[in-house]
């Protein structure tokens, strides 16, 4: 017998027909599917596009039985690929991250929060980082689109005591 299988659909109207099994890890996703009555239906999803969907499909399916390692907490304050390899423990997940662009793994990070899907959260916050723990302030700022709200002032107070 067929596994059951759903519809979901991109914002740019791509459809993707997966197996209902798949989606357990997709909260949003497994809820809806939990209250449609109609098997038929399809789950239109407003804020994914559909490349960003068929990589998360990619993500459940890898992850249907089982759970990405846990990341440890607090993240090492300067790390590598290697470093990231070695706690992710999973050339696949290793691999499926080094696809994506600093840019795409923030979309695909909203993404995954949407649709509640928490070993995603997890390995893309990992992704991030550490593309984070390696770069000075100002560079991080730069590469992440953060504009300091701090005066000249604050900043010079906090530079009296460096980390290191």
């Amino acid at each position: 017998m067929e596994p059951k299988k759903i519809k979901l659909k991109s914002i740019d109207n791509q459809i993707f027909e997966v197996p209902v099994d798949i989606c357990q890890k997709a909260k949003l996703i497994s809820n809806i599917v939990d209250q449609a009555s109609d098997d038929d239906s399809i789950i239109f999803l407003r804020q994914i596009n559909g490349k960003f969907l068929k990589k998360i499909i990619d993500y459940l399916e890898h992850y249907k039985d089982f759970d990405p390692k846990e990341i440890p907490k607090p993240f090492p304050e300067k790390t590598d690929d290697e470093f990231l390899r070695g706690i992710l423990n999973d050339d696949w997940t290793f691999d499926y991250l080094q696809q994506f662009s600093l840019e795409e793994i923030i979309e695909l990070t909203n993404e995954a929060d949407y649709l509640e899907i928490q070993g995603l959260l997890d390995i893309l916050g990992a992704k991030l980082a550490n593309e984070m723990c390696n770069c000075e302030i100002e560079e991080a700022r730069k590469k992440f689109g953060i504009e300091c709200d701090m005066t000249e002032e604050e900043i010079a107070e906090i530079d009296q005591y460096p980390l290191d």
